[in-house]
């Protein structure tokens, strides 16, 4: 190919670049399933945690819609965070398409599931379901954060993109988990080829190039290691 023809190609601090991708997966691989939250597993890296936490404080959010319960400890995360910084108006809707006993037993009963408004048991997809969360939408008094960890195929991924974005406004911010599956595809954490090529990333890249609406930012990245810090979109102000 003639020189003219080839578009410059670099990779900033490379080896950096490299190692913490080899770490990630490492961290991916072998402990991100054994945290926890106030005793309840939350399958979370340590430093994503930090990340939804700096996040949190930064939009204090009027209302958290999570995808993905799982056994509940993400939407406790979420619920101490609006406790101790005072929100106490704030709300919590938790979807996932089938329900833990361990969740269901912990959402109930915690002094902290005061915060969860809804706890929806269904696809994240079901129009019912979209129906409750834009109804709470409507009526909260705030920003919006949005966070996107359930199933992660790439079609599913791009379809709830364009399913939440709408909720989210200028002082919000929609988060979308994962998006290392890319790099994790054959480990034994994601041991399914599809994932190479369909995956939370490239459901991004698909909807971003469809829409002028929103942008990555990376306003709350630290560095560090991280299964979404190139994830996290927000509506573009021009628009």
């Amino acid at each position: 190919m003639p020189p003219s023809d080839d578009d410059r190609y670099e990779i900033p601090n490379y080896l950096v670049a490299d190692l913490t991708k080899l770490l990630t997966k490492v961290a991916a691989n072998e402990g991100w399933y054994r945290q926890s939250w106030l005793g309840v597993p939350i399958w979370q890296l340590p430093d994503d945690l930090m990340l939804l936490q700096r996040i949190v404080t930064a939009i204090r959010p009027a209302l958290i819609v999570e995808t993905g319960t799982k056994y509940g400890g993400s939407a406790l995360f979420f619920a101490s965070l609006l406790e101790l910084l005072d929100l106490p108006d704030s709300r919590l809707i938790t979807v996932d398409i089938c329900e833990t006993e361990e969740a269901r037993t912990l959402l109930a009963s915690h002094r902290l599931a005061a915060y969860v408004q809804h706890r929806l048991v269904g696809s994240s997809l079901d129009p019912e379901v979209l129906a409750t969360v834009e109804a709470a939408v409507a009526k909260a008094r705030g920003p919006v954060l949005v966070f996107l960890d359930d199933w992660h195929g790439g079609d599913h991924v791009l379809s709830e993109l364009r399913a939440f974005a709408p909720f989210v406004g200028l002082d919000g911010l929609l988060v979308v988990a994962d998006t290392s599956f890319a790099d994790l595809a054959g480990t034994p954490v994601a041991p399914f080829r599809s994932l190479l090529h369909s995956n939370p990333r490239t459901a991004i890249a698909t909807f971003l190039n469809s829409t002028s609406e929103f942008e990555r930012t990376t306003d709350f990245v630290m560095g560090g290691l991280s299964n979404f810090a190139d994830g996290l979109l927000r509506r573009c102000p021009s628009v």
